[in-house]
């Protein structure tokens, strides 16, 4: 009976812990609908394992710790944020009571309700966890190789001549595996997820993680050298920002690129490679003609008519247009989520239509106060958080282009670095549904015992 009583909670905490690593290594695997098509939408399996997670933490804290529950740590310094996301999720409701598309508003609101809320449920799972370089070591390992594996099967797919189509339609093995294609050359390789920006920006995301909470680990350099190439394989211009401001503003990155060895390293790479290129131009020009390697590269960087980087400025000189419209605009917008009703003319029927870049979006469909609070939560972690800069930088500048404030990661990321600023020890103390707290606190903590 003794044994039977102690290992059920250790049964509990292992799948609690499974259910954990399966929520963050699966948070953007929108390629995986457990609904297999037959649903309104699609049901992702970061959907289906956060609130198991949620729901198993609270039978862990026991029903005596349910009302003890007070906030220590790196969990005190997010109350903040949770103010900013209220009243962000307030003026994003509000909007739809002078949205053009009510029914669309509403439903849009409740899945931005949804990835908000267990994006920032998981981030306090992962603070709670005391050995958080184990669990999101063990996360990033399964989340990077499943991603290969889809990789892999795209190229398959793309060797039997399927590919994605926009109403992503199909048999199961098509709309599950076939990617998009640069200008049928080659597949572009988005693994779980359907489009490669967010692909991109995922990756990203769990690079954050590894160097922040697993930095030491021994085989964190070869996964950031594996998230790199991922990023390179999307051929998002997004991503690739994002990875260079990440870099570009990380104090790490120079003060490893600026040592003598790696300078060394650098320089002898640069010559051979010259010499190589010199050596072999001729044959080199040849080959970039035959795949016609550099009229695609120029394509997918050219801001001529018609091409891709024009329509994104097309669409965003569209939504500062639509912003302005009128002063109910300017301070409630057209409506969250409203945005197909007004670029019909871009996307005709497709209802995932938008202005492609995470600002204007904020300001057209839910106005100005919105969006000012929205800067809030993008830019204190800057100035009131330490390390939080490297991150920050990478999420705004991808968002110049794109939107992912309905994706749960990028809540969980935002979550995570308004905890920043304390000290590594504060780290270690805290935890989830504890009914005492840290020697030496004010505050009481809130503790989960781990079995």
């Amino acid at each position: 009976m003794i044994r039977k009583s102690h290992s059920y909670p250790k049964r509990l905490r292992k799948l609690y812990y499974l259910l954990l690593i399966g929520s963050i290594g699966l948070i953007g695997a929108d390629r995986i609908d457990l609904l297999a098509g037959h649903g309104p939408f699609i049901l992702t399996p970061f959907l289906v394992l956060a609130p198991p997670v949620l729901l198993i933490g609270l039978l862990r804290a026991g029903p005596h710790r349910l009302f003890r529950l007070t906030i220590s740590g790196p969990m005190q310094r997010q109350i903040p944020f949770l103010a900013a996301l209220s009243l962000f999720l307030f003026f994003a409701f509000g909007s739809i009571l002078f949205s053009l598309d009510p029914e669309r508003s509403l439903v849009a609101f409740a899945d931005l309700l949804i990835v908000a809320f267990f994006g920032y449920c998981i981030s306090v799972q992962i603070l709670a966890e005391p050995k958080r370089e184990n669990l999101i070591a063990r996360s990033v390992t399964f989340a990077l190789a499943v991603y290969v594996i889809f990789c892999i099967a795209e190229c398959i797919a793309w060797s039997q001549g399927l590919t994605i189509n926009a109403q992503r339609t199909g048999s199961w093995v098509q709309s599950t595996f076939a990617p998009n294609t640069f200008l049928n050359l080659a597949p572009i390789l988005s693994g779980t997820t359907f489009d490669a920006n967010r692909s991109g920006f995922v990756l990203m995301m769990y690079l954050v993680l590894l160097d922040r909470f697993a930095a030491k680990w021994r085989y964190t350099p070869g996964f950031r050298i594996l998230i790199s190439v991922l990023i390179l394989l999307t051929l998002s211009r997004s991503a690739t920002l994002c990875w260079l401001a990440y870099h570009f503003f990380s104090r790490s990155f120079w003060k490893k690129l600026l040592s003598r060895r790696v300078m060394a390293r650098t320089v002898s790479i640069a010559i051979v490679g010259s010499l190589l290129c010199v050596a072999y131009q001729k044959e080199l020009l040849e080959l970039l003609d035959a795949w016609e390697i550099s009229d695609a590269v120029s394509a997918k960087l050219s801001m001529d008519p018609g091409s891709s980087g024009e329509n994104h400025i097309l669409l965003i000189q569209r939504g500062m247009t639509t912003w302005q419209t009128s002063a109910k605009t300017v301070v409630a917008g057209i409506g969250f989520a409203a945005a197909p009703k007004v670029l019909e003319d871009f996307f005709q029927d497709d209802k995932h239509g938008n202005f492609h870049s995470l600002y204007v979006t904020a300001l057209a469909e839910m106005g100005l106060p919105a969006f000012l609070i929205l800067m809030v939560i993008l830019v204190y972690p800057v100035v009131g958080r330490s390390g939080a800069l490297p991150c920050i930088a990478a999420v705004m500048i991808f968002n110049v282009s794109y939107q992912t404030h309905m994706e749960p990661v990028f809540w969980l990321i935002l979550a995570l670095m308004w905890s920043y600023g304390m000290e590594r020890s504060d780290f270690n103390r805290v935890s989830v549904f504890s009914s005492k707290p840290p020697a030496g606190t004010a505050t009481t903590a809130v503790s989960q015992e781990v079995s």
